[in-house]
């Protein structure tokens, strides 16, 4: 990991205990991320770079901080972001700051953390191509496919109601067994047992949730005569 600060001269005492206790928290952060995410330290009283750990941006200190907007009497937020930069080959950076006041009122440091996510967008990318299909499933090969009309409902309930088999509650499978019902899962043979092995239960428990879910169904209206 490389570090670069300002060499040479003595800072006052403010100033010395505050980058006492910034800087292990940053070369620790800086390690962490190696080499992967930038960290700088600016010095808002002189608007330059104190500091600067893993240095990919090709800044070094007592280079310009160019930032905008920084009033050191003024800033009142503690932390800032995350938000996106680019790198300067272009990739993405997700970014932080945080302002550090060694006294109470008066930002004195900003301290930024610059982490290339491009690795994950192309991480993303890749599982994405890989769970992607490039054409609609063909219906004819699976009409008589019971099993995978269940898997289907199931999968399809699932989704639209951002649920998943393993985060299922009691109310949530009656209501699910409800849906099959309904849609006419169980009048085709051996349903049951389909249902059952893609719940991840015994027949006996389908067979309580769906007794449950149809006594669980408003009782019909009738028309009164007149």
């Amino acid at each position: 990991m490389k570090i670069i600060q300002i060499p040479g001269g003595k800072s006052p005492s403010r100033r010395g205990s505050a980058l006492a206790v910034i800087d292990p928290i940053a070369e620790t952060i800086a390690r962490l991320l190696n080499p992967h995410a930038e960290v700088v330290l600016h010095d808002l009283e002189t608007g330059k770079i104190a500091k600067i750990w893993n240095p990919f941006s090709g800044r070094k200190p007592g280079e310009p901080s160019d930032l905008d907007g920084v009033d050191p009497e003024l800033a009142d937020e503690n932390v800032v972001g995350p938000y996106e930069k680019a790198s300067s080959k272009g990739t993405r950076l997700k970014s932080i700051s945080a302002i550090i006041r060694p006294e109470e009122t008066v930002a004195r440091y900003m301290l930024c953390i610059n982490l290339d996510v491009s690795h994950f967008d192309v991480a993303a990318q890749l599982l994405q191509a890989f769970g992607a299909t490039s054409e609609s499933r063909p219906d004819w090969m699976f009409r008589r496919d019971i099993r995978e009309q269940i898997n289907l409902q199931i999968a399809d309930y699932l989704k639209r109601h951002n649920l998943s088999i393993s985060s299922l509650d009691p109310a949530d499978r009656i209501a699910l067994i409800a849906h099959l019902d309904q849609s006419g899962a169980f009048q085709t043979r051996k349903a049951v047992d389909h249902i059952a092995a893609a719940l991840d239960l015994s027949r006996t428990t389908v067979y309580v949730l769906l007794r449950q879910a149809r006594e669980s169904e408003p009782a019909p209206q009738t028309r009164k005569r007149k």
